[in-house]
C-alpha cells in the first residue's frame, strides 16, 4: 500500500476502536444518511482530499502535508450536542496517536465545518479536516 493509503487506514482503524463515543459506523466512502438504521448513528466516513508538496532535499525526499476529512452524520434530537460530543472524541482519538501508526510525522485538526446539503432534518453533519505530515521518498 501507499504511504497515503496506510495513514488513512490507520485513521479508520483509530475510529473504529472509539469507545467514548461509540461510532454506529465507520467507512471511507460517502454515506447516504436515510439508508442507514438508527443503530448506524453517528456514522462517520472519511476521504482524503488535498495535498501540499515539496521538494525537502535533491535525493527524491518529499514532504506532504495531507488534508484527510472526516465527516460526521448524527440523527435525531439534540443533533448540535451529539456533534459537538462526537467532534472531541473523534480529535482525542486521533490526536492520541501523532505519528498515525509511524507513518506520519504529525497530525492536527486544522478545522470544523458544516455541512448543509439542502433539508436535512433529522440528520446533521460536520466536517472536521486534519493535516496529516509525511515524509516520503520517490522511487
Amino acid at each position: 500500500m501507499s504511504t497515503r493509503e496506510d495513514i488513512v487506514s490507520h485513521l479508520v482503524k483509530l475510529l473504529k476502536a472509539m469507545n467514548s463515543p461509540k461510532l454506529g459506523k465507520v467507512v471511507r466512502d460517502p454515506i447516504v444518511a436515510d439508508e442507514l438504521p438508527k443503530t448506524a448513528f453517528p456514522a462517520v466516513y472519511v476521504e482524503t482530499t488535498n495535498e501540499d508538496i515539496e521538494d525537502v532535499s535533491m535525493d527524491k525526499l518529499r514532504r506532504g502535508v495531507i488534508d484527510v476529512e472526516v465527516v460526521v452524520i448524527v440523527g435525531g434530537k439534540s443533533r448540535d450536542t451529539q456533534r459537538n460530543v462526537v467532534v472531541e472524541g473523534i480529535e482525542k482519538a486521533l490526536l492520541t496517536d501523532r505519528t498515525v501508526g509511524e507513518n506520519a510525522k504529525d497530525i492536527s485538526l486544522a478545522r470544523v465545518e458544516a455541512v448543509a446539503v439542502g433539508e436535512s432534518a433529522p440528520y446533521a453533519s460536520l466536517r472536521m479536516v486534519f493535516n496529516v505530515e509525511h515524509h516520503y521518498t520517490i522511487t
